[in-house]
């Protein structure tokens, strides 16, 4: 959860360099403010895709760069529904 004053962007730059370089796109989904969030939050989607242009990522790295994107997003102090 994103306060409501944040902007997409600078969350879409944390995610960003977060991903690394096995990053192929990131898309930002939707923006949603309102019961149940509390008031000044906002819930912000992006789907993000990873791959290699040369092989297939194994599900251990698909896993790590999952996780670096969510613990290092919750290391920032927001809060993430997966």
């Amino acid at each position: 959860m994103a306060t409501a004053r944040e902007l997409a962007g600078d969350l879409r730059a944390k995610l960003t360099a977060l991903a690394g370089a096995s990053l192929e796109s990131i898309e930002f989904v939707r923006e949603y403010s309102g019961p149940p969030l509390p008031e000044g939050a906002k819930s912000v989607s992006f789907r993000l895709t990873a791959g290699s242009p040369d092989r297939t990522l194994s599900s251990e790295e698909v896993g790590e760069i999952r996780a670096r994107l969510i613990e290092g997003m919750q290391a920032q102090g927001y809060e993430l529904r997966v």
